[in-house]
Order: structure tokens, then sequence, then C-alpha cells
């Protein structure tokens, strides 16, 4: 009896070891997620300052789980800029550098990347010294609302040589942090009017009700360029450089 107690004993022993080193067996090590869909982006933005030409670089990145914060995008020169979560939502970072009448450094400017699993990914964009013309003048003609029709407000400028697309926004004058009120991303580049309807349909992204009355806007008409060989995409990731010109209203 003892002997066949024993004997019971080592063979339990013996498939508990098998049991165990089967499953160790089954183990694999499961794939780092290196994030492929990480972009970096920087962009070489023109604008007319109420009459006085600036230019700054702007900065967009992002990836499915990227931190809202803790990201940053280093200049040729090491100077580092903090790039953040916006008005997009999660999984697009914006920043930007200082405006001046001077261009920005031309060259690489590299993303360092951080997501929610810990990884961290370092992407490069390079900024060309390319511009685009600024479609000058903007004029702007009110058109009052009718019986059957709501109040509109028309947009006359030049054509702009060499562009890919026209945007076109109108926001607050103080736009950090804040969405636009209306926009629309992807113009045909050769368009020279435009008509934005104050029914809170296409283009609008917040409600009329936002406007107020006495208060002043910004109207921007940006003509932008993509990289060679990219997609022409008023959401694009390969923008190279845009051209903005801005005029106020009084709503």
């Amino acid at each position: 009896m003892k002997n066949r107690i024993k004997f019971l004993t080592i063979a339990l022993l013996a498939t508990t070891f098998l049991t165990f080193t089967s499953c160790d067996d089954d183990n694999s090590v499961l794939p780092v997620e290196t994030h492929e869909d990480a972009y970096g982006d920087v962009i070489l933005k023109k604008m007319d300052m109420m009459g006085t030409i600036k230019y700054i670089p702007i900065f967009m990145a992002g990836g499915n789980t990227v931190n809202a914060t803790g990201c940053i995008v280093t200049d040729p020169n090491g100077t580092e800029f903090a790039i953040n979560e916006f008005w997009a939502g999660p999984g697009s970072l914006t920043g930007k550098g200082v405006a001046t009448t001077t261009k920005p450094t031309m060259g690489t400017y590299t993303f360092k990347l951080k997501f929610a699993d810990g990884y961290e990914k370092t992407v490069t964009d390079e900024l060309t010294d390319v511009e685009t013309s600024l479609a000058m003048p903007i004029v702007v003609t009110r058109i009052p609302a009718t019986a059957t029709e709501p109040e509109k407000i028309k947009l006359d400028w030049t054509a702009v040589p060499n562009t890919d697309l026209i945007c076109i926004k109108l926001t607050e004058l103080d736009i950090e942090g804040t969405k636009p009120l209306f926009k629309m991303a992807k113009l045909d580049a050769s368009l020279t009017t435009y008509t934005i309807s104050l029914d809170g349909g296409t283009g609008w992204l917040r409600p009329t009700t936002d406007l107020t009355t006495g208060t002043e806007y910004y109207i921007t008409v940006a003509a932008k360029k993509v990289e060679t060989g990219k997609v022409v995409d008023g959401a694009s990731k390969d923008f190279a450089h845009s051209a903005c010109s801005k005029i106020k209203i009084v709503f």
C-alpha cells in the first residue's frame, strides 16, 4: 500500500511538472506596439497681421493613445517647443513658435512623442524655405436676412497661384484653446469667393448663437500647400506651408 501511495505521489508530481512545462512552452512574447500611425508635421505659416507680414512655425503631431501633454518638438537650433492636445480631441497635438517678421529656422524638426503604454517615438519633418502668396485683399459684404434666407457673409479675394486648397475660418480674436465657430478646411484652390451662411449648417463647428452682437471676430482665408507627392486633404498631416489673410468683422 505504501509503495502504491509513493507511486501515485511521484506520478502526480510528474504530471504537475509536465503541466507547468507545457504552459511555459505555450507562452510567447507579445509584440511591442511601435505606434506606426504616429506623425509630426511642421508648417511654415505666413500671416498678414493687419498689414504686417509675419511668419511662424506651426506644429501638428499625434497618433493613437498619444499623451495629451509631455510631448515636444525641437528645431534645428535645439530650441524646444511644447505640443499639447487641443480642441480636435485625443490623438491630436499642436503647438507653435513665435510670430516674427523673419522666417523661422529651416531644416529638420524632431518630434518626441510619448504614448499611454509608455512607448516613446521620435519622428522628423523638414521645414523648407518656400512660401505661398496671400489671398489679398479680403472684401467682406454683409447680406441681410430675408423672409426665406438667413443672413450671409460674402467674401471675395484675389486668386492665389501655386496652392493646393483654400481654407476659411471664422473665429474669436483670441483663438487659444477654442474651436473655430466656422471652418471649411478644403475648398478648391481656384476659388476667389465664398459665402458663409449664418444658418448653422455646413461648416459650422459651433452654434450660431455663440456669436454675440457687437463683438469683433476674425475671418481668415488661408491658401495651403501640401508636401510634394502627398495627398491634398484639409486634414493633411503633410502640409508644407500656408498663407493666412485675416480681417476683423463686427457681428
